[in-house]
C-alpha cells in the first residue's frame, strides 16, 4: 500500500497459528486513513512487484491525498443494523489552505464510534450450564456433553439458565480518531518540498466464547472463580492501537531528469488487554480479572530516490522513458510481555498474555535498486520493462522482472500481456513468532522459527514466497461510453507460508499415550518424539500433554482464472445512466507439498500441509464472484443499485468437506444536492439481510451438535450484522 506514491507501513499485528491460509502475515490498515483525506485510488496489479518490492506480490494501492489549497467539506454518517444494534457514526472534515503564492496545506480528520452487534450461538435446550447437586448440597461435576452423573440433581441456578449468553458471533465494537495533514510548496522555478503524515487512534473491543460455570467447575476444577462470577462470564478482548506515518521529500527537475526524493517513518503499536476474564491458575477472589497481555510493535524507515526521463530515439514511435531508482528500508520488531498473571499457568481465560519467554525485539535492513524503460515501438505496439534487485540483511537477495506489452489492431480493438515474477519476503513477525499457550488439555507452543525446539523438529530458516505471473488480456473500446476488457491469467506461487503440524503427545493417561489426531503411540515413536524434545530442554512429564509447530513454507501453489469488466455511460431523456459489471471465474490447485523433515519421518499424521490449511489456500474465496451496478444522476439528484453475485465454496469443518451454494447481496443508496453547498443521501446495505449461513449438521461434532443449536460458518463471505442502514449529510464549502 502506498500513501502519495510512499509505501505505507504495515500493522503490528501479525496473523498467528489461526491465521487462515495467511500465517505470519501482515497487512496496511486502510481504515486508519481518514476517508475525508482522499482524493482517489490508484490499483497497479500486474508485475508490481518489479518496481516496488517484496511486499507488492500481489499487486499495489496508492491512495492519492488531497491537495486543494482552498475550500473544505464536513460530513456526518450514521447508521445501524435493521435488529436496532450495531450502530455507527462518523464525523469527518477536509479543508485545503494557501501556503504562499504556490503551496498548499491540507488537513483532514474522522472519528467513528462504532457499537457492537449482539449475535449469539444459543445452547440446546437440556444442555446443563450449572454444576450438579448431589443429595448433600454439594456441587459435583457433570458428566460428558454436560449431562448429569448418577443420584444428581439439576443446579436450582438452571431455572434462569441464559441460553443466549454466549454472544461471541457479535461485531466488534471500535472508536476511532485520525488526522492526516497533505502540504506541498514550491522551491524555486524547478522543485517542489512536499510532506504528509497521518497519526490514528483505534480501541476495540470483541466479545470472546461465553465460559459456563459448569466448565470453570468440572474442566478448570477453580471453584473460586464462581464466588466471582457464578454465573460464568464473557470475556472481551480489547486492542488499542497508535499509528503514525510520515513522509518528507522534494521532488523537481535537474540536468534533464525529473528527480524525486524522500524520507519516510513509519510506526505501528498494538496493546492488548483481556477484560472480563480469570486466570484459572490463581486464586479468586483477589486475583486480577483483566490483564494487561503485552504489545506488539513494529517501525519502518525508508529512504528513497526516483529518476525519469524521456529520450527520443528515432527508431519508437514516441521517447523512450526511462526510469531508475534505490531504496533503503530498515524494519523493527518488538513483542514486549503481560503483566505476570496474564501468562503463568492457564494464562488469562480468552487470550494467553505474552510471556517473557514469548518477547523478541528483531531488526533487519534491505537495499534495492530498480530500473524501467517504456516506448512504442510503432504506433499501435507499446512495450514496458522494468527489473529490481533486493537484498535483505535477513535472507539474502532476489532479483525480480516485469515485461508488458500491448498492441491497438484499432483505435478500438487491443490486446495485453505481462509475463513477470515477484516475491515476499518473510515478515519480521514470522520469522520470531512464538506464542504459549495452555489449558487442562495441554501445553501448546508455536515456536520460534530459529529455536532450539523448532530446529530440533526440523524448522529451516523461512524462505521468501516467489510468484511467476501470466496474464493476456483483450480490450474493447468502441466508443469513449463503452469499455470492455477480459483478461486471463495464471499466478504460481512457491514456497507457501504456513503452520506445520503439532508435534508431541497427551501422556494424561499413561496407558495410552496419543498424538494430536488422537492416534495412539507406539513405545518408538514416543522415544523418537521425547529425544526431538529433550534435544531442545523439554520433556513431557507423566500425566501432561504438550504439542509444539513452527511456520514454514508448506509447498507450493497455482490459481488460473478470467476476469471480465464492463462500464457504459448512457444519456437518457430522464437522466444520465452509469452501467458496471465484473466477473471473476478462478481455481487454485495444490501443485507440491515440501517434504517432511527427516526428523519427523518416523511419526504418524504429519504433514506440513494439514487438509484445513489446504482448504484455507485454495478456497478462500468463491468460485466465481459477479458484481453489477447501476447509477442514475438527474440534476440534483442520484442513486446506485449494487449488486454481488457470490459463487458456490467449499468449506471443511471438523475434518469434513460441505459446500455452501451462491448468494446474492443486493445494495441501495440515493442522494440530493440541498443547494447552498449542503447534500444528503440515504442508503441501506444488504437489502435482503442476508447472512452468515449454517454449518451443516453432518459436518458437526457430536460433542457441537450435544451444546449448541447452529454453529455458524466463520469463514463464510457474509457477516452477522446483516441488513444495515444509513444516513448522511455533507457540507462543502
Amino acid at each position: 500500500v502506498l500513501v502519495n506514491g510512499k509505501r505505507r507501513n504495515a500493522s503490528a499485528y501479525v496473523s498467528g497459528a489461526n491465521g487462515g491460509g495467511f500465517p505470519g502475515h501482515a497487512w496496511a490498515d486502510l481504515a486508519l486513513i481518514p476517508v475525508s483525506a482522499i482524493d482517489h485510488v490508484e490499483v497497479l496489479r500486474d508485475g508490481a512487484s518489479a518496481i516496488y518490492g517484496s511486499d507488492a506480490i500481489t499487486g499495489v494501492v496508492n491512495v492519492i491525498l488531497k491537495s486543494q489549497a482552498h475550500g473544505g467539506d464536513v460530513s456526518v454518517e450514521s447508521g445501524q443494523s435493521t435488529d436496532g444494534d450495531g450502530s455507527r457514526t462518523s464525523v469527518r472534515a477536509n479543508v485545503g489552505l494557501p501556503w504562499g503564492q504556490d503551496g498548499f496545506v491540507n488537513l483532514s480528520g474522522e472519528t467513528t464510534r462504532q457499537h457492537h452487534a449482539i449475535r449469539t450461538r444459543r445452547y440446546v435446550d437440556g444442555y446443563l450450564s450449572y454444576p450438579a447437586v448431589d443429595g448433600n448440597g454439594n456441587l459435583v461435576a457433570l458428566r460428558p456433553n454436560n449431562r448429569l452423573p448418577a443420584g444428581a440433581s439439576p443446579n436450582p441456578a438452571e431455572a434462569n439458565r441464559d441460553a443466549e449468553a454466549n454472544t461471541i458471533l457479535s461485531s466488534p465494537s471500535y472508536a476511532l480518531k485520525a488526522f492526516a495533514v497533505n502540504v506541498g510548496h514550491g522551491l524555486g522555478e524547478s522543485a517542489q518540498f512536499y510532506a504528509n503524515a497521518t497519526a490514528s487512534d483505534r480501541t476495540a473491543q470483541a466479545i470472546q466464547n461465553f465460559r459456563l460455570p459448569a466448565t470453570i467447575f468440572t474442566t478448570y476444577k477453580a471453584p473460586g472463580v464462581l464466588s466471582v462470577f457464578p454465573d460464568g462470564f464473557l470475556p472481551v478482548l480489547e486492542t488499542k492501537e497508535k499509528q503514525y506515518t510520515g513522509t518528507a521529500g522534494v521532488k523537481g527537475q535537474l540536468a534533464g531528469w525529473d528527480y524525486d526524493a524522500s524520507l519516510t517513518g513509519n510506526r505501528s503499536t498494538v496493546r492488548t488487554y483481556t477484560r472480563n476474564s480469570v486466570n484459572y491458575s490463581l486464586p479468586y477472589p483477589g486475583s486480577p480479572t483483566d490483564f494487561y497481555d503485552g504489545k506488539l510493535d513494529y517501525q519502518q524507515g525508508i529512504a528513497n530516490l526516483d529518476l525519469r526521463r524521456g529520450f527520443e530515439v528515432a527508431a519508437f514511435a514516441s521517447p523512450l522513458e526511462v526510469s531508475a531508482g534505490a531504496e533503503y528500508q530498515h524494519e523493527q520488531y518488538e513483542r514486549g510481555a503481560g503483566q505476570w498473571e496474564s501468562y503463568t499457568g492457564f494464562g488469562a481465560a480468552a487470550f494467553v498474555g505474552y510471556s517473557t519467554a514469548d518477547a523478541v525485539k528483531a531488526t533487519r535492513n534491505s537495499k534495492a535498486v530498480y530500473v524501467g524503460a517504456a516506448t512504442n515501438i510503432t504506433s499501435r505496439w507499446y512495450l514496458d520493462a522494468a527489473a529490481r534487485w533486493e537484498d535483505h540483511s535477513d535472507f539474502g537477495s532476489v532479483s525480480t522482472g516485469r515485461l508488458t506489452t500491448r498492441f491497438d489492431f484499432t483505435d478500438a480493438l487491443g490486446v495485453r500481456a505481462t509475463v513477470s515474477n515477484g516475491f515476499h519476503a518473510p515478515s519480521l513477525g514470522a520469522q520470531f513468532y512464538q506464542a504459549t499457550g495452555s489449558c487442562p488439555c495441554g501445553t501448546t507452543l508455536v515456536a520460534q522459527v530459529s529455536s532450539p525446539a523448532a530446529i530440533a523438529l526440523g524448522a529451516t530458516p523461512l524462505k521468501p514466497e516467489k510468484a511467476t505471473n501470466y496474464s493476456l488480456g483483450v480490450t474493447w473500446d468502441p466508443s469513449p461510453a463503452f469499455h470492455l476488457a477480459v483478461d486471463a491469467y495464471q499466478i504460481d506461487i512457491r514456497g507457501q507460508l504456513g503452520q506445520s503440524s503439532q508435534i508431541g503427545y497427551n501422556a494424561q493417561d499413561p496407558a495410552r499415550i496419543t498424538d494430536n489426531s488422537g492416534t495412539v503411540l507406539s513405545a518408538a515413536q514416543k522415544s523418537t518424539i521425547d529425544a526431538l524434545l529433550g534435544a531442545a530442554g523439554i520433556s513431557i512429564l507423566p500425566g501432561d500433554a504438550f504439542y509444539a509447530s513452527y511456520f514454514t513454507n508448506v509447498g507450493n501453489t497455482r490459481t488460473r482464472g478470467v476476469e471480465l469488466t464492463l462500464e457504459a455511460n448512457q444519456d437518457t431523456a430522464w437522466g444520465k445512466l452509469r452501467w458496471s459489471y465484473a466477473a471473476n471465474v478462478g481455481r487454485t490447485t495444490i501443485q507440491k507439498v515440501s517434504d517432511i523433515p527427516a526428523a519427523l519421518q518416523g511419526l504418524p499424521n504429519i504433514n506440513l500441509l494439514t487438509k484445513s490449511s489446504e482448504y484455507a489456500l485454495r478456497f478462500r474465496t468463491p468460485s466465481y464472484t459477479q458484481v453489477a451496478g447501476l447509477g442514475w444522476q438527474n440534476g440534483r439528484w442520484r442513486s446506485n443499485l449494487d449488486f454481488t453475485y457470490y459463487g458456490p465454496i467449499k468449506r471443511l469443518n471438523n475434518g469434513v468437506e460441505y459446500k455452501q451454494p451462491p448468494v446474492l447481496v443486493i445494495n441501495l443508496s440515493g442522494g440530493v444536492e440541498l443547494g447552498a453547498g449542503w447534500s444528503a443521501a440515504l442508503g441501506i446495505n444488504n437489502v435482503f439481510d442476508k447472512r452468515t449461513r449454517k454449518v451443516p449438521e453432518y459436518a458437526r461434532s457430536a460433542t457441537d451438535v450435544a451444546s449448541i443449536e447452529t454453529t455458524w460458518d466463520s469463514g463464510d463471505v457474509l457477516g452477522n450484522v446483516g441488513a444495515y442502514w444509513y444516513g448522511r449529510i455533507n457540507y462543502r464549502f
